[in-house]
């Protein structure tokens, strides 16, 4: 009997832990990824989407649509002063001439078509700043019938509230956030903490270079990747977004009170879990290490 896939919407801005995200995503077999767009975030979108194309094509992906999507905030200046993933976003690795184009559509009109058009509800995985999702709500409310849930890769449980932890993917676009918020009821949150306990080590990082071609691109690319939260090894928080919406039976889930929660200081916002107020929305709080590590090498070996 055929695996029922889930239909997903994946939305990036591809840096590593995304590139490893989408080839989870597309190598799944519970996720049929309808669309990938693209958001300015660790990179201006034209290289986000030039990372995206280059990426799918090296993985033998080549038939998904990629649609660009917003090159700034919705209400604010980019932000460019944090680089975590290499001036190129994916390190110094040199991609074969591509010859993948991105779709005609723009992100939220695409969007709205493949949500429109699914025979059942779609989820979207968002991987970065959350600005394409805020206008694709903003300018077709009706897409939230359509819509299962979204699920955002961002914010730190537990976090200090005196001195927070600033989510790239919250901090580049709190507006947006805020506004994507607003529907709490189809909202998941799958925060960093997953990627910076469910990192790899260096072991299964030779482990990655010694599986296939994809493994040793891989492992070229992770040597650009700096995480302040792991020191050795490489974090996986996009990676562990993508494996909720496949496997949610390897998480643990919490019902939170979740808002954005905006610091004068530092002029831009947060995510602030309360578990001392009625829950408005799902969290993911724990994942099984072991069982994400065992489904990255099973993945991992599909690929070319």
């Amino acid at each position: 009997m055929a695996t029922k896939k889930r239909n997903v919407i994946l939305d990036v801005d591809t840096g590593i832990d995304d590139a490893v995200a989408i080839a989870l995503a597309t190598y799944s077999n519970k996720l049929n990824v309808k669309l990938i767009t693209t958001i300015a975030g660790n990179l201006s979108v034209n290289a986000v989407t030039k990372n995206t194309l280059n990426f799918l094509q090296a993985i033998n992906k080549r038939n998904i649509p990629v649609a660009v999507g917003a090159n700034k905030p919705m209400e604010r200046e980019k932000d460019n002063s944090i680089q975590a993933h290499g001036k190129r976003g994916l390190g110094k690795y040199k991609f074969p001439p591509l010859e993948l184009t991105p779709d005609k559509l723009p992100a939220v009109e695409k969007m709205h078509q493949i949500i429109m058009r699914a025979k059942k509800k779609v989820t979207i995985i968002a991987l970065g700043p959350l600005t394409n999702v805020a206008e694709l709500l903003i300018k077709y409310p009706e897409v939230k019938e359509n819509i299962d849930y979204i699920l955002i890769s961002s914010g730190l449980l537990h976090d200090s509230k005196r001195n927070p932890y600033l989510s790239f993917n919250v901090m580049q676009d709190p507006e947006a956030a805020r506004y994507v918020l607003k529907l709490a009821d189809k909202v998941v949150i799958c925060p960093s903490n997953h990627g910076h306990t469910a990192f790899l080590t260096p072991e299964e990082v030779e482990r990655t270079r010694t599986t296939n071609k994809t493994g040793e691109m891989l492992e070229f690319i992770f040597r650009s990747y700096k995480d302040r939260h792991v020191k050795v090894g490489i974090a996986t928080h996009d990676p562990c977004a993508v494996v909720y919406a496949a496997h949610p039976e390897y998480f643990s889930k919490e019902g939170m009170y979740v808002h954005i929660r905006f610091l004068q200081k530092q002029g831009t916002g947060v995510i602030d879990f309360d578990t001392n107020r009625e829950p408005n929305m799902k969290v993911a709080t724990k994942i099984s290490i072991k069982r994400f590590k065992k489904l990255y090498f099973e993945t991992l070996k599909k690929m070319p």
